[in-house]
């Protein structure tokens, strides 16, 4: 008897099902395109009313962007929160959140997951352009402007559409690993960020109410086709599943649990949570006492004049063609690029090790570094380099230590360490140069662009240097260990 010919019985809750399972799939296939049509309806509707400047939306749009301008134009602070929120819907955030996405699962062996999220991403970035490019309304004019405008154009929002579609597909493939209880707020907290990300928009003034309306709406039709194609997909191979809650027919055995492994993401518990307490306050207690000294015993001296030369060295050397390269490598230990790749390297770990012992190192280690260097700074309150800088926004009085240089040394330390612990490449450990590398490039553009002394690089290279190992040493398991672990646990 053939799986399709077999009578299924009830599911819980008493809803029976046919001899086939057809009619259960075409039910749940019709429901994906009355969700599609639940978005491009309101879209058409919305499109249409814009073409044809239809009064009240007209001045609906117009007098919330005004009204949300009035309210933000005179908080800094508030404008700041809301373009690192408004960024969770922007391309780069999508980029990378699909990119990772669909590289955890083709770890796991999910290739079907992995076709499904990467369809739907390039999708999106195909269907966004090509609406803004058909309509091609223009932005608000608002009376205080706190961004830049926006080059393209202004309906739909792309970042409503990216914020329904992106974080809609990761809750798509992520709800049958996630226990039932926890479901329903993972929902609610799902609908929350898209709903905050195109809130973001209104208030920074880049697009009207139907722009982010047409945005959610668009959005959400095309995650309907694609989950509904990736229904239908799934029927072809084997029957519909019993699981509820699944919109996407996933079986309960291809289901990817995020950390199938039974590695402690702390091991050896309070333990090893008090050595590293102990590391980071050891740390705390030197480089403070050292920065002190630099800048109240030694200015004067051999060090003291030596560090002030360099830095006016550099700042003769300068060119246009250079100061774009160092500027450039400067990125490397930025706030940004640290976030983006603290993430990736967490998500890979997570994949490869099927642990959350990886998690935890990346995150302990760069939230650590953060809070080392920041307490550091405020004891030692060091000036910056008297030379003219080619920075701007910083702290004054924050020189020592470099945070750029010791979160370039503990970000892509940790990437080595990953490497050498999980990777079963026989040269892993020749990351090592890449990390060491990329770590001095970084303190040496903060030198040229005189937002840092010598010394000051100097310690930020061994705070983080120091402290990715320490976590390394307590968080990860030994080299060749973990690579046998992480490949256990996949299977």
């Amino acid at each position: 008897m053939t799986r399709d010919s077999a009578v299924r019985t009830p599911a819980p809750g008493g809803v029976g099902t046919d001899t086939t399972g057809v009619g259960r799939f075409g039910l749940r296939a019709l429901l994906g395109w009355v969700a599609l049509l639940a978005g491009a309806v309101p879209f058409l509707l919305l499109w249409l009313l814009v073409q044809r400047s239809w009064s009240p939306l007209g001045s609906l749009d117009g007098e919330v962007a005004a009204a949300l301008n009035a309210e933000v134009s005179g908080s800094p602070v508030l404008v700041s929160v809301l373009r690192w929120v408004t960024d969770l819907g922007g391309a780069g955030a999508a980029v990378l959140a699909m990119v990772l996405a669909t590289a955890f699962l083709l770890v796991r062996g999910q290739r079907r997951l992995a076709a499904f999220v990467a369809t739907t991403g390039i999708g999106l970035a195909v269907l966004g352009p090509l609406a803004k490019a058909v309509v091609d309304r223009a932005r608000p004019v608002v009376a205080s402007p706190v961004v830049e405008t926006p080059s393209n154009a202004s309906f739909p929002s792309g970042h409503a559409m990216t914020a329904v579609v992106v974080y809609g597909a990761l809750l798509l493939v992520a709800l049958p690993s996630v226990r039932r209880r926890a479901r329903p707020w993972l929902v609610a907290a799902t609908a929350l960020l898209v709903v905050v990300v195109g809130a973001t928009r209104l208030a920074l003034g880049v697009h009207f109410v139907s722009d982010v309306l047409a945005g959610w709406a668009l959005g959400a039709g095309w995650l309907a086709v694609t989950a509904a194609a990736f229904r239908g997909w799934q029927h072809d191979r084997a029957g519909p599943v019993e699981e509820p809650l699944d919109p996407l027919d996933v079986p309960p055995a291809e289901v990817v649990p995020l950390a199938p492994s039974a590695d402690p993401a702390l091991p050896r518990g309070r333990a090893t949570a008090l050595r590293l307490v102990a590391v980071a306050a050891g740390l705390f207690a030197v480089l403070a006492a050292l920065g002190l000294v630099v800048t109240a015993v030694l200015p004067d001296t051999l060090l003291g004049r030596l560090d002030r030369s360099v830095v006016g060295w550099a700042a003769e050397l300068r060119t246009r063609w250079l100061t774009t390269v160092m500027e450039t490598v400067g990125l490397l230990g930025g706030t940004r690029t640290v976030i983006a790749v603290g993430v990736s390297l967490a998500v890979l770990g997570l994949a490869v090790a099927a642990s959350w012992r990886p998690v935890a190192f990346v995150v302990v280690t760069l939230l650590g570094e953060v809070a080392l260097y920041y307490l550091t700074s405020q004891v030692v309150s060091r000036a910056r380099p008297a030379v003219a800088d080619l920075t701007s926004g910083l702290p004054v009085a924050a020189s020592w230590p470099s945070g750029h240089a010791a979160a370039a040394a503990a970000l892509y330390g940790a990437l080595a360490a990953l490497v050498v612990v999980y990777a079963r490449v026989p040269r892993r450990w020749l990351v090592l140069a890449v990390a060491l590398l990329l770590a001095a490039a970084t303190g040496a553009s903060r030198v040229y662009v005189a937002a840092h002394h010598p010394t000051d690089v100097l310690a930020g290279l061994a705070l983080g240097g120091l402290w990715v190992w320490a976590c390394a040493r307590w968080l990860l398991p030994p080299p060749g260990q973990g690579v046998r672990a992480g490949t256990a646990a996949g299977r």
